[in-house]
């Protein structure tokens, strides 16, 4: 079976516990993480990135935009995460606090 989707800087996600972190580097690891360990409810980003990661899957879109996607579910749903942009280490971003 040939699979579609490997991405060219993984993505980790703080998805139970504080501290703990799946890495991923795929689309395909990225629609199963949105299927079976997302930890909040699905919203509008969470169902873009479902639909974006099986079209990269397919081959029908590019890897980097599934990626993307899968980023801006973490994100819309407060996940922390780490984004694999620096070879030595990760930078962290974590979405801002509501003021009230």
């Amino acid at each position: 079976m040939l699979i579609h989707g490997t991405w060219q800087k993984p993505v980790s996600i703080e998805l139970h516990r504080i501290g703990e972190l799946r890495t991923i580097n795929s689309s395909s690891e990225a629609l199963d993480c949105l299927l079976a360990d997302w930890p909040v409810e699905e919203d509008e980003a969470y169902e873009d990135a479902l639909i974006i990661c099986r079209a990269a899957i397919e081959g029908e879109s590019s890897p980097e935009i599934a990626r993307d996607a899968f980023i801006v579910a973490a994100y819309e749903a407060h996940i922390r995460m780490k984004l694999g942009y620096i070879e030595r280490d990760f930078v962290s971003v974590a979405p801002p606090r509501p003021l009230f």
